[in-house]
This record gives C-alpha cells, structure tokens and sequence, in this order.
C-alpha cells in the first residue's frame, strides 16, 4: 500500500477548497483550474466540493431566515399584538354567540325542542372555545417544544 496516496488526496482536496473558497495565489489557482479541466477525477471531485458547498449554503441562509423570523415573533410588539388579537377574537365571537342565542330564544314562532338544540349547541361552542383559549394561554407558559425548529 502507498501512503503517498492518502498525502496526495489531502493535498488536492486542500487545493480545490483554497481554490473554491479564493484563497490560493493567481498562480496556484490558475494550475488549479488547468488541472480541472485536464484531469477527470480532479474534476470530479471539483464538482462534488462545489454542490456540498452550496448545500451547506443554502442551510445556513435557512436557519439564518428560520432566526430571523423567531426574532419577529418573539419581538414584544409582535407578542402583545398576538395577545390583543386572540382575546379580540374570543370576545367578537362570545358576543356574536350570546347575541345569536338572545335572539334565538326571543324569537316567539320557535318551539321549545329548537330552542334547546340551539342553545345546547352555542353553549357547547362557547365552552370548547374557553377550554381551548385556556389550554393554550397555560401552555404557552411551559411548552417544552417553544425553541423547537422544524
């Protein structure tokens, strides 16, 4: 076995990074691009550094995006506004409902079983609303998945 060859391939591999990454002399670099062009293998091996090198970028352009929208989410604006807006939402629909049923129950042509259907299904509703408003708000304090990022 040679132990020339692992040397050899380290060297190459350093060559084409410093040639990849522009920090090889104009005179390294052009022996480099010779070499290229010439040799399949060193072109080969050109080819692959170059599409890990644009993975590996295109990852960090996503976790720098992924960054830089957690930071717009958690902003104190950003926040409050949430906030603001899901309690606007539960009281426009407790409200909407409470007034559906007021006048659902007032209306003197409905029988007593509508009535009863109707008003155990708005109770229902503004129920599974509260609970469901309830759980998240409790959550929202403990959630162990909050810094998870998919």
């Amino acid at each position: 076995m040679n132990p020339q060859v692992p040397d050899l391939e380290a060297q190459t591999f350093e060559q084409l990074s410093g040639y990849l990454d522009g920090e090889l002399t104009q005179q390294e670099a052009q022996k480099v691009a010779l070499l290229i062009e010439t040799d399949a293998d060193y072109k080969q091996l050109y080819s692959e550094l170059m599409l890990m090198r644009q993975e590996v970028q295109s990852l960090s352009l996503q976790e720098q995006e992924l960054e830089h929208l957690d930071k717009l989410f958690q902003e104190p604006v950003a926040k409050t506004s949430r906030i603001f807006g899901l309690a606007l939402l539960g009281i426009t629909v407790t409200i909407g409902v409470v007034f559906t049923l007021f006048k659902f129950f007032t209306h003197p042509e409905l029988g007593v079983f509508e009535k009863l259907l109707v008003g155990g299904l708005g109770s229902g509703t503004l129920l599974l609303l509260f609970s469901v408003l309830r759980q998240r708000l409790i959550s929202m304090k403990n959630d162990k998945y909050k810094r998870v990022k998919l």
